[in-house]
């Protein structure tokens, strides 16, 4: 079994329209660069954890407006 993992205790994670980056290196390039071997075009079945924890003290608040939520997202709160 082969295995990728990335961690890091304290990154800075920058998003845009153009996708996300850790560290100013583009998510796809961090995979690629350290996978070389993969195909391109080729679907490959994975396992994925991702887990992103924001520091510091602020809280992170989403309020959407002029959406109806789901029932069951309401009830994963």
């Amino acid at each position: 079994m082969k295995k990728l993992n990335i961690k890091s205790e304290n990154c800075l994670l920058e998003v845009n329209d153009y996708g996300a980056s850790i560290n100013s290196i583009d998510l796809g390039k961090l995979v690629r660069n350290n996978l070389p071997e993969l195909k391109n075009y080729k679907d490959y079945p994975v396992k994925l954890n991702l887990s992103i924890e924001f520091l510091g003290d602020e809280k992170l608040e989403v309020t959407p407006t002029g959406y109806e939520i789901p029932k069951e997202a309401e009830e994963n709160k």
